[in-house]
């Protein structure tokens, strides 16, 4: 009889990341694929959208006019970093070792795209009007990737 190997150990750290990953799922597939395919607006048919474009004029005015840079950035959020969390999510529930490389690789990746679209919002032509708004809707993007790879570093690494 063959040994089974135990499950990976479990944390409240797992359990954050693992929410977070899915979180950021559903607003890549949704959200961004809307602004990605420039369906943002308040006639919009896509309800994601309009929602998008109802927060934006409000808060992100940058997100509103949805220049072709944002539209770029939000299509690599859809269709790749969209699909990506949700293998993330499942890598990480399964204690899955090839997370770690993928993991460097999506930090990396979102900390540069990150460092590009607060610059622009916050020194460009539209400034959001709200910095505690602002704040509070892009640090988790920038948190979540560092935390993500710190947290599958090999034990040895810790």
């Amino acid at each position: 009889m063959a040994d089974t190997p135990a499950p990976p150990r479990r944390s409240a750290v797992d359990a954050a990341l693992l929410l977070t990953l899915l979180a950021f799922a559903a607003t890549s597939l949704l959200f961004d694929r809307a602004a990605a395919l420039d369906w943002i607006g308040p006639d919009t048919a896509d309800p994601f959208g309009r929602a998008l474009y109802h927060y934006a004029v409000r808060f992100d005015p940058l997100v509103a006019q949805n220049p072709l840079f944002l539209r770029v950035m939000s299509g690599l959020s859809a269709f790749v970093f969209g699909p990506f969390y949700l293998w993330a999510a499942a890598a990480l529930r399964r204690g899955d070792a090839r997370l770690h490389r993928a993991a460097l690789i999506y930090m990396v990746a979102m900390e540069y795209s990150m460092i590009v679209h607060i610059a622009v919002e916050l020194w460009g032509e539209l400034p959001p009007p709200d910095l505690l708004v602002f704040t509070l809707v892009y640090a988790p993007y920038c948190i979540l990737p560092v935390a993500l790879w710190r947290r599958t570093r090999p034990a040895a690494a810790r």
